[in-house]
């Protein structure tokens, strides 16, 4: 089979720890022809001697002013002229049917494609990675109601990573089959000899690691554990607060002495700092898009051999070493029950050697055949309309965004002017000093 997977994700981001890269390349693997269509052009592509090939949006003709009106729930603007060159990229590269469209999520860009990818031959599978019905009330306006809608109706094959996702699309008539996500236990080395890096530790020393911004972590339940256990060191990595309209992460927990931020920190360096770490963490808000998740992190966290807490996610139940909690004195009952946990490392290995890639690539696969529509010949190839019906607040977001990176422009436009007028001075001042004359 040929796939085109459109993927809001950056094939590099999470150095493509992501389920969106891990598919592709997984089904590249197995010999299947696989195009990665991702927002912007991301700054590794790894994909030497597989059939892959990594493509922009904006390499497509789509300009940064549209993405990011898309990205911001707004008008994505006119799209032919990206359809013709995803078609030229098509025939160029032989990509015979039968032909695969994979959706992660409702992008208004991505899925306006969908009649235009069907009249040359693809079938349409969603394979949901969030509840996106839950995303809009925590400030996601990339994701589109209308635009998942007609993404599930025009879709051949239903697939979502939890059973609540998948039962949350039934709203639509139509049944999904469940993929979970996976991990790539390669990078993880659990050997005793793998030292961890050196941190503040304490009495226990608690890890997480992912996007620290409010609508993924719960900062007031992270404060309750600082507050409630001051000897317990709980180390948090990766970026914070990426969107400045969000409620400050920072802000709530920086005044805690035993709370660290590390900041981003590149994937291959996770396994050193869980080395370190007796417990890891999940503090999720409680919310449907949390229930909805597969978080990759917990596979993450099992891959180095951590007992895992995790707050409001009781679809993780059935993992081994995961401890959920529902209130915060139940988080710090659950941190101190997992500390002492024995893990086995045969059982637990046994376990994740299940979780593989390859594994949920080849469930994909299974249930493609009996499932791909026929395709007609009259179909119109014509682009949908944009899906975006964005309000005052979408608005005012994306106005604000622009006057903040203004002011960014001239201030650094200002600090060009300063270096430019100190040369401009010092050059001055030379051509007034006297010239040395130099004796033969």
């Amino acid at each position: 089979m040929n796939f085109i997977y459109f993927s809001t994700l950056a094939w590099d981001e999470a150095d493509g720890a992501h389920n969106p890269t891990q598919i592709a390349r997984a089904l590249a693997q197995r010999g299947h022809m696989a195009l990665f269509v991702e927002p912007q052009p991301s700054a590794s592509r790894d994909s030497v001697n597989l059939p892959l090939r990594v493509v922009a949006l904006t390499e497509l003709g789509m300009s940064p002013m549209q993405l990011r009106r898309a990205w911001y729930g707004l008008d994505s603007g006119e799209m032919n002229h990206i359809a013709e060159n995803l078609l030229q990229l098509i025939c160029a590269w032989d990509a015979a049917p039968p032909r695969v469209a994979i959706f992660p999520a409702p992008f208004d860009p991505f899925v306006r494609l969908i009649p235009f990818l069907r009249a040359h031959n693809f079938s349409m599978v969603y394979y949901a990675m969030d509840d996106f019905a839950a995303a809009p009330a925590l400030g996601y306006t990339q994701f589109a109601t209308g635009a998942e809608e007609y993404l599930v109706r025009h879709s051949d094959v239903l697939c979502a990573v939890t059973s609540h996702i998948a039962q949350s699309l039934e709203r639509f008539g139509k049944s999904a089959h469940v993929i979970p996500n996976a991990v790539d236990l390669k990078m993880w080395d659990t050997s005793s000899s793998l030292k961890g890096t050196s941190i503040e530790r304490g009495e226990l020393t608690l890890g997480f690691w992912g996007t620290l911004m409010d609508s993924m972590i719960d900062a007031d339940l992270i404060a309750y554990v600082a507050q409630a256990r001051p000897r317990w060191m709980i180390h948090l990595l990766g970026a914070c607060d990426p969107e400045a309209h969000r409620p400050s992460i920072a802000a709530r927990l920086e005044k805690f002495p035993n709370i660290f931020f590390h900041g981003a920190v590149p994937h291959a360096e996770l396994p050193r700092y869980a080395a370190a770490f007796d417990v890891a963490v999940a503090p999720f808000p409680d919310n449907a898009f949390t229930r909805g998740r597969d978080p990759l992190k917990v596979y993450e966290y099992l891959a180095a051999h951590l007992p895992v807490v995790v707050s409001y996610a009781p679809q993780l139940a059935h993992v081994p070493y995961v401890f959920i909690a529902h209130s915060p004195a139940e988080f710090l009952q659950a941190v101190e029950r997992a500390a002492p946990t024995p893990i086995d490392h045969r059982e637990l290995d046994a376990f994740l050697e299940q979780q593989s890639w390859d594994a949920r690539a080849e469930a994909l696969l299974d249930i493609l055949p009996t499932t791909t529509r026929r395709i007609t010949s009259n179909t119109s190839a014509t682009l949908l309309p944009t899906f975006a019906n964005p309000n005052v607040e979408t608005v005012m977001r994306y106005a604000n965004a622009l006057e903040s990176e203004l002011a960014q422009v001239q201030n650094w436009a200002r600090a060009l002017e300063q270096q430019a007028q100190q040369r401009t001075a010092f050059s001055g001042v030379k051509r007034l000093l006297p010239t040395r004359k130099t004796h033969s």
